[in-house]
């Protein structure tokens, strides 16, 4: 079933044609989404990739700024958990390029820094990487450094970036290894001060270009995450770093699918009002000024909600919090933009922000958006029934799972779709919706499994597996 945002897009889709099928859809896998709580914890295997031409993982690994190594810094959750082997089996599996990020806004740039200045260290940086890459099996790295100059950084960063990128590029043409940087978008003085733009563009494949900011939230007045016109605009930006660069191709515009959340200092609630802060934490993500669109999808009716004809960005507010996000009207506007302008393709920042379950539409609806206006939209159409496809849809209706009485499903002419009660809530098969527990009979049967235990991957994990706190 399309959710009437998918709908919208395909109709503008059917309106200007196919798209071309060489742009790149590259799909950040933010690891750190394991922590997450209930039902916004992802997993490995809520991976579609489907969606993606390029996987790349991040983060969790950095850079030692005393020795230059590649450092794993959650070990925890890297290692200890396996989530670069499950980065392996994703490869053997689906045959895609699977990418790993260095950095992020986790690690510290002072770390960076310390490497780039010193010759010997980035030669440690080089053999370390290109070890990393083998044992792991990666076919690229992206370099997050946020930011040259800042957060600790000095000024001799910016061109120390460079000397780093040259070395490296060497390295990664020797090894057939892509190259991807991450870089902030955005077309302030400050901003441009950090990056040598020309030079940038010629020593890398490819450019993610970002244009939120996590210090937005404490700059105390309300910011679109990636405006299309106005202040820090995506247009602005394109135009700059297409004019600098002269590569276009090598441009990946990010998309970003999470929610930035704000605490309004009064009831102004246009962009550049006032505010107090970050919003609160969410029972779910626990971050500040932060949740995934698919935790506030499910709730998006009770607030209210604009678009900015101009920026061609959606908002909504309810009380004192306002919230900055995409959708599918947003980010076609961005598409139009990136095809216009001959971009290289586009980054789905990130794919665990996504309504992947499907409780607010079709899964991972962002996602098919971005594809649907540069790939091929047909790979998504669902397979034709069989009687032999494991008795998951015998038959149209609903049904609630055998192990789990919070869960239930729909299968309608073969295809299957999954919905989760709340909390305190089981689903009832004769009234077809979710009650009160007290209020419906359940006999559950499913394997446990609680965080800190070893994660299973595709081949061992049980059918019946259920995820507790």
């Amino acid at each position: 079933m399309w959710s009437l945002n998918c709908a919208f897009v395909l109709m503008i889709f059917m309106i200007y044609g196919c798209a071309a099928k060489d742009f790149k859809i590259f799909c950040q896998y933010d690891v750190g989404s394991y922590y997450y709580k209930n039902s916004s914890k992802f997993f490995s295997w809520n991976i579609d990739l489907r969606l993606c031409t390029h996987l790349v993982y991040g983060t969790g690994v950095g850079v030692d700024g005393e020795t230059g190594d590649v450092t794993i810094t959650d070990k925890y959750l890297l290692v200890e958990n396996d989530m670069l082997n499950v980065a392996h089996r994703l490869k053997r599996d689906n045959v895609k390029k699977v990418m790993f990020t260095i950095g992020g806004w986790l690690e510290e740039s002072s770390d960076f820094s310390k490497m780039a200045a010193d010759a010997r260290k980035r030669d440690r940086f080089f053999t370390s990487l290109v070890e990393f890459m083998y044992e792991w099996r990666f076919d690229g790295v992206q370099i997050d450094w946020r930011y040259p100059t800042q957060r600790g950084g000095k000024p001799e960063d910016r061109k120390n970036f460079i000397l780093l990128l040259e070395e490296l590029k060497i390295i990664c043409q020797e090894h057939q290894f892509i190259l991807m940087v991450a870089v902030l978008g955005r077309t302030d003085k400050s901003t441009l001060e950090w990056y040598d733009i020309p030079k940038l563009v010629q020593y890398v494949h490819y450019i993610n270009l970002m244009h939120h900011d996590n210090r937005d939230p404490y700059q105390m007045h309300l910011s679109y995450n990636a405006p299309l016109s106005g202040e820090n605009s995506v247009i602005e930006s394109v135009k700059l770093w297409k004019q600098l660069g002269k590569a276009p191709a090598k441009l990946i515009l990010n998309i970003p699918l999470f929610v930035r959340s704000y605490i309004m200092e009064n009831d102004k609630t246009t962009v550049g009002s006032p505010c107090k802060g970050p919003g609160l934490k969410t029972p779910l993500t626990r971050e500040p000024g932060f949740m995934t669109y698919g935790e506030w999808c499910m709730y998006a009716s009770s607030w209210t909600q604009k678009f900015d004809e101009q920026a061609q960005v959606p908002y909504a507010y309810k009380g004192n919090h306002w919230i900055s996000y995409e959708n599918a009207r947003s980010i076609w506007a961005k598409m139009h933009l990136l095809k216009s302008n001959n971009l290289g393709g586009a980054m789905a920042w990130t794919i665990d922000s996504d309504d992947y379950h499907g409780k607010c539409g079709e899964s991972h609806s962002l996602g098919r958006v971005i594809l649907t206006a540069l790939g091929d939209v047909s790979i998504l159409a669902p397979e034709e029934p069989t009687t032999e496809s494991m008795g998951l849809c015998p038959k149209n209706g609903f049904f609630r799972q055998l192990w789990d009485c919070q869960l239930y499903y729909e299968c309608r002419n073969g295809e299957r779709i999954d919905y989760e009660c709340l909390e305190g809530y089981y689903f009832d098969e004769s009234r077809i919706e979710c009650m009160p527990k007290a209020m419906v009979k359940c006999d559950q049967n499913f394997v446990t499994w609680r965080p800190g235990q070893p994660l299973y991957n595709f081949e061992n994990m049980p059918v019946n597996l259920k995820i507790v706190e």
